[in-house]
């Protein structure tokens, strides 16, 4: 059973770092435009491209068994679909229940305001006292 290396040129090894230097400058150009939720869509996207390049070239996948390369792309196409689903539930929330559709952090805030109470709801001083009048200092 021969075996067959493949041995690239080196003139692909700059082409394909240019165009991942290219890509990098993309993203940073990207994430200063705003787009809204198109943003992470756009930088998962030239991430994953980034990625295939990497893997097809520095990984040599694209001369690899067909198998390999097979196996890779379904990978991808697998955790694509993982994100999306994710990033459908946390977008589409609020309009199955509208009490959990404010963002995490006005949520906090609003917490964040309420008085400190102790087991039984009474109002406690940050210091770790009670307000005094309290049953509880009695006992």
């Amino acid at each position: 059973m021969s075996e067959h290396h493949h041995i690239t040129p080196l003139k692909i090894y700059f082409r394909v770092a240019g165009i991942l230097f290219f890509l990098t400058a993309v993203t940073v150009w990207v994430s200063y435009v705003d787009l809204g939720f198109l943003n992470i869509v756009i930088a998962l996207l030239i991430a994953g491209t980034k990625a295939t390049i990497v893997a097809l070239f520095f990984m040599h996948l694209l001369w690899d068994d067909k198998k390999n390369l097979t196996a890779f792309v379904l990978s991808l196409m697998f955790l694509a679909i993982f994100i999306i689903i994710t990033m459908s539930d946390t977008e589409f929330r609020g309009a199955i229940n509208p009490e959990i559709k404010d963002p995490i952090n006005k949520r906090a805030a609003f917490y964040d305001s309420l008085p400190l109470t102790d087991d039984h709801g009474n109002p406690i001083h940050e210091d770790g006292s009670h307000e005094s009048g309290d049953k509880d200092d009695h006992h």
